[in-house]
Parts: structure tokens; C-alpha cells; sequence
């Protein structure tokens, strides 16, 4: 009888996950300054068309958009789609957080659940069921990152300015 118990109570663990919800796994980031570094320094910038999400590159910092053009990304353009989320309005969400650095924050797993808290939005209403979507863009204090889930996927900015991260909804996709 106990080693049924036991065999039960085994299953039930290992299965918990993927019943409830997608695991917080720790983030990968990339660093727009790294990017930039790389694509001055390429002999053949053109290999590195599709190595990085060039959108997400230009939604932290614009001002190299000449440059990453030359990659022949085929999508530049559409970050002039989501830039306009970029400043503060009435859908900007957050919270106060000890955490000095942005990294820090997605590398936490109750920061990252108090995101997904916060993310909940019309396309993605089954918290666990959301994940995040890796890896992260990251310049200075500021990222931008993704969650999906079954159906969709939206695009979030935020920074870290005095103890508050702040994050705006930038645009979304239904499938």
C-alpha cells in the first residue's frame, strides 16, 4: 500500500508542472551594445540578417538604424509600429522593487511571476499558461521581452528607474 502511495505521490510531482502552468526559467539576455559592437566590427554584416530580433534591437535605441539596415533585415521598419507604446500613458503597469539592475528582475522568479501578474491582458488571460518568450533585449536599465502563451503573443518594454519597473504594452499577436 505505502509503495503505491509513494508511485502516486511521485506522478503527481513530476507531472505538476506541465498541468500547471509553463516552468520560470532563468533568462537569456542579449546586450544592444554587444549587437552594435558586433555588427561594426562584421567583415560580411550581411550573415547577421537573422541572427537577432533587429526590431527589438531599435525599440531600446534607434539611433543605429543605418547601421542595422545593412544586415538586410526585412522587417526594420515595423518598429515605427510598436515605438509609439514606448512613452508613458495610462496603460503603463508596474511595481516597486528593491533590484537595482533589469537583469536582476528577470532573473528572479518572484519578479517574473509579478510580471506575468501584471502582463495579464485580453490576449493572454490564462496566467498559467504565459511564458516568456527568450531571450531578452537588453540597454542599460531598459528591455524589451515577450510572453505568449497557446494563442498569442505580446511585446512588452520596460525600465527600471528609481526602484519602480515600469512596463508598456507595445503591441500583441492573436493566432
Amino acid at each position: 500500500m505505502k509503495k503505491y502511495l509513494l508511485l502516486i505521490l511521485i506522478t503527481l510531482i513530476t507531472f505538476q508542472l506541465p498541468i500547471f502552468g509553463q516552468p520560470l526559467n532563468k533568462s537569456s539576455f542579449i546586450i544592444y551594445e554587444e549587437v552594435i559592437n558586433e555588427l561594426k566590427s562584421a567583415k560580411n554584416i550581411s550573415q547577421l540578417e537573422n541572427k537577432y530580433d533587429y526590431v527589438f534591437i531599435l525599440l531600446l535605441d534607434s539611433t543605429n538604424i543605418d547601421l542595422i539596415k545593412k544586415t538586410g533585415y526585412p522587417y526594420i521598419d515595423e518598429f515605427r509600429n510598436y515605438a509609439a507604446g514606448l512613452g508613458l500613458s495610462k496603460q503603463t503597469i508596474g511595481f516597486v522593487t528593491e533590484k537595482q539592475d533589469i537583469r536582476e528582475i528577470f532573473n528572479d522568479e518572484n519578479s517574473l511571476k509579478r510580471i506575468l501578474a501584471c502582463t495579464k491582458t485580453n490576449n493572454s488571460p490564462d496566467i498559467p499558461m504565459t511564458k516568456f518568450d527568450c531571450p531578452i533585449y537588453i540597454k542599460g536599465n531598459t528591455a524589451v521581452f515577450e510572453t505568449s502563451g497557446p494563442t498569442w503573443t505580446d511585446t512588452y518594454y520596460a525600465r527600471l528607474e528609481k526602484g519602480i519597473l515600469q512596463i508598456n504594452w507595445l503591441g500583441g499577436i492573436i493566432e
